[in-house]
């Protein structure tokens, strides 16, 4: 049940977060390089995201925000701005979207607890989701005036740098409890991030054992994370963010074979295949986007975005495998913007539970002639 206020048809007073982050992009692409190098947190780019406004823009308007990404009115500028920022890095493309993505469930489910994130973003930082485990994972016993948390949570992007992130944690059988601790440096261990792509997104290991969290830090009741369509549906954001990359890939794939003149034949039925894979993926993005954000029955949301969701990682595989196969050694050996591009994508790719998402479209297809309408 919806806690928050009614966004659904708030429209973004005159500011343009897809212009701002057009205009930022060149400045975050330029320094890509140096974040993968160094492996390190994009401090410089996330501060100019907070400089754009767009770490605020998804605060409600009653909280200094712009509403960007509550309601159908404004899905397209959020895809848009999604689409932009991942076009300039992956990597600054993945913590916005996982902060987009923690604003919107505490302004759905604990709107009182929505001055802890504009205080945070006040001071610059963003938040973010932290929900994987493994093993026992994360749990919370009811103690006076709140919660104390046992255990840990693995790839937690940006770990050291968020300080409000939302947690889940488990409290009982009714699913599990999102809350907005405190989390301090001091119990991040980003040692254990070796991945070949994504590599500033400072993905670490959180140890939350001994934290106390307090009632007006719990987001929502258990088995919020999970409801329809805000958990599978949501998961739109981050195909949005993906097909910023792929278009740099494509962009940088096609400006490759035209300084090599483009004429032969092999090499540019490779790039129209690919043309067409990113077409789709393209248009399956902006309508995932739509049916997610416009409303209507929760199943059959959940199973168009997850059947996007696949549908996407299997265009972009034909995208890079073309790219590999025409740019050859070259797209593999950095400083290349593409060797970066294609590993980022490549590591982004690898979401959870791809193929459980393809069986419930499967179902859903399976229930309704073989087709969405």
């Amino acid at each position: 049940m919806r806690n928050g206020p009614d966004l659904t048809d708030v429209p973004l007073p005159h500011y343009d977060p897809v212009a701002a982050a057009r205009g930022i992009a060149r400045a975050i692409h330029a320094r890509a390089g140096q974040v993968d190098d160094a492996a390190a947190y994009p401090v410089e780019d996330i501060a100019e995201l907070a400089a754009a406004a767009l770490l605020s823009a998804c605060l409600p308007l009653d909280h200094g925000g712009l509403g960007l990404g509550h309601g159908a009115a404004t899905t397209d500028t959020l895809r848009e701005t999604l689409i932009a920022i991942g076009a300039a890095s992956l990597t600054v493309g993945r913590l916005y979207e996982g902060h987009v993505n923690a604003v919107k469930l505490v302004t759905t489910y604990a709107p009182d607890a929505l001055p802890l994130l504009a205080s945070e973003i006040t001071a610059g930082r963003l938040s973010g989701v932290w929900n994987a485990e493994r093993g026992d994972g994360l749990s919370a016993v009811r103690i006076n005036g709140g919660w104390r948390l046992r255990g840990r949570k693995i790839h937690c992007s940006g770990s050291g740098a968020i300080r409000r992130p939302v947690v889940t944690a488990k409290v009982g059988d009714d699913g599990p409890l999102m809350m907005l601790p405190d989390v301090t440096p001091d119990r991040v261990d980003i040692s254990v991030w070796r991945a070949a792509g994504m590599r500033g997104t400072a993905t670490g290991t959180v140890d939350f054992t001994g934290l106390f969290v307090p009632d007006a830090a719990v987001v929502g009741q258990p088995g919020d994370y999970y409801r329809s369509p805000f958990f599978s549906g949501g998961a739109w954001r981050v195909i949005a963010v993906q097909l910023g990359g792929l278009n740099t890939v494509m962009e940088l794939h096609a400006e490759k074979l035209g300084l090599r003149g483009g004429a032969d034949p092999v090499l540019r039925a490779r790039l129209a295949r690919a043309g067409a894979a990113h077409e789709a993926a393209r248009l399956i993005v902006r309508e995932a986007a739509a049916r997610a954000e416009g409303g209507g029955d929760l199943t059959e949301i959940d199973a168009y975005v997850d059947l996007a969701r696949g549908g996407f990682e299997e265009l972009a595989l034909i995208c890079i495998e073309a790219t590999r196969r025409n740019i050859g050694l070259g797209s593999f050996i950095a400083p290349d913007p593409l060797d970066r591009g294609l590993r980022d994508l490549e590591t982004y790719l690898r979401q959870p539970f791809l193929d459980a998402s393809r069986d419930n479209a499967a179902g859903w297809l399976l229930a309704h002639g073989g087709r969405f309408e």
